[in-house]
């Protein structure tokens, strides 16, 4: 049996580490929207989306990595991240509920700037005192050489196909912003492959 005691001096410097400065604030912004407004509220992002280049449409019968969604009237969810931020999209019902987290200063969605289709976090929780960590997930599938999909045995009926290009695993990387020791936001803000170990 190991003994892993816990080292507190550690934990309370990576909690000061992980403060963060209202410089270092990043922009957060969330509201709603009509079904009809998708195709406007989607163009209103597009001038970001090299920052953002990873996207994830979730349709009622699949989920793809695209440019744009293939099947806009069957959308249910959106993921669309990157280093610019990470823009989350949900149907709700009869309307499109949406949040956004990235760098400081971000300017709103051209044509989405008023309340209930836009909100800034800051504007009524200018008080609020974030914590930013660095955290990451492994993603389903192993790709093996000369596939072009990730097999994973315990969800083998998955199509596992991710926009990366290398062999192994692909690990999902996000920041986690906490409050009061609970994870408010998530950026997730890249996707990379890592091969496996050679000769284990």
């Amino acid at each position: 049996m190991t003994n892993k005691s816990i080292d507190f001096r550690e934990l309370l410097k990576a909690m000061e580490q992980a403060r963060l400065t209202e410089a270092d604030r990043p922009t957060i912004l969330g509201g709603q929207f009509t079904p009809q407004r998708l195709g406007a509220f989607l163009e209103a992002w597009h001038k970001r989306w090299a920052t953002m280049p990873w996207r994830i449409w979730e349709h009622i019968s699949h989920i793809e990595f695209a440019d744009e969604p293939q099947e806009p009237e069957y959308l249910q969810r959106a993921e669309i991240f990157g280093e610019g931020g990470h823009l989350s999209l949900r149907r709700d019902a009869n309307r499109w509920l949406w949040h956004y987290i990235g760098p400081a200063g971000q300017p709103l969605p051209n044509g989405f700037e008023k309340a209930p289709e836009c909100e800034d976090f800051w504007a009524t929780n200018a008080s609020a005192r974030l914590r930013r960590y660095s955290d990451q997930a492994i993603l389903w599938g192993e790709r093996k050489t000369g596939y072009d999909f990730w097999w994973e045995d315990r969800v083998a009926a998955a199509s596992l196909i991710y926009p990366e290009q290398g062999e192994g695993r692909v690990y999902l990387d996000f920041w986690r912003y906490t409050q009061d020791g609970q994870t408010v936001f998530v950026w997730y803000h890249g996707l990379r492959t890592v091969a496996p170990a050679k000769g284990g």
